[in-house]
């Protein structure tokens, strides 16, 4: 029986299934905000290395905004009237900053890449997303 079981275990990676695809196309553990699966030249790398370290600076901007606004419509809601159009104003503007630091983000990624890398770029495309 022991040898049966040792058989088995030695002889099952021969049936394993294994799926034919890019190496970079599905990664089981990818780090948020990583372009390494881009295979990215030394140029492209320099480049988008100064594009992510902008993202990031205007990213942490963002929350920093997002705060402050957060805590003007948290005084709109404590207020004796709540103020429709001002909390529609404000959270406007939040949405809007949070999609053009992404709009400009996008363009010039997508300047730098090649179309291969642009598919393997917009698998991972959500983690860029600014919340």
């Amino acid at each position: 029986m022991r040898l049966l079981i040792v058989f088995l275990l030695v002889i099952s990676p021969i049936f394993a299934d294994h799926d034919e695809y890019d190496e970079y196309e599905r990664q089981e553990y990818h780090l948020p905000l990583d372009v390494s699966y881009l295979n990215l030249n030394n140029d492209q790398y320099k480049q988008i290395k100064h594009i992510v370290k902008k993202f990031k600076h205007e990213h942490k901007e963002f929350h920093e905004e997002s705060e402050k606004i957060r805590k003007k419509i948290s005084k709109l809601f404590l207020s004796e009237k709540f103020d429709r159009d001002e909390f529609v104003r404000l959270s406007n503007n939040l949405k809007n900053l949070s999609v053009e630091i992404q709009a400009d983000f996008f363009v010039k990624v997508h300047r730098l890449l090649t179309p291969k890398q642009k598919k393997r770029f917009v698998k991972y495309m959500q983690e860029w997303e600014v919340e």
